[in-house]
């Protein structure tokens, strides 16, 4: 940042457009794995910096994995309808 500016402006937080969430697993993992739910776009590089830039958490491995969509028929019709796939990550600490 420069020293000065004219008009004191305020100062810019730059955010990533990725997004992650914490999801309790179905099956029994080790105590040092944890699950998320991220975006499509993220890579397992993304995630690794994600997890130590913002929150400051040390990670040894990325593990990830796509979800396939659940199919299903509409209600209303005969069409069938599939849900968006979903990118799950496991983080070994």
């Amino acid at each position: 940042y420069p020293i000065y500016q004219k008009g004191n402006p305020q100062l810019r937080i730059f955010l990533p457009n990725f997004w992650m969430k914490l999801v309790k697993t179905q099956h029994k993992l080790p105590s040092n794995v944890v699950q998320f739910h991220c975006s499509m776009e993220m890579t397992k590089y993304d995630i690794r910096n994600y997890l130590e830039k913002i929150y400051k958490v040390k990670t040894v491995d990325v593990r990830t994995r796509i979800k396939l969509g659940r199919f299903k028929r509409a209600a209303d019709g005969g069409y069938i309808v599939k849900d968006d796939d979903i990118k799950v990550a496991y983080a070994i600490l």
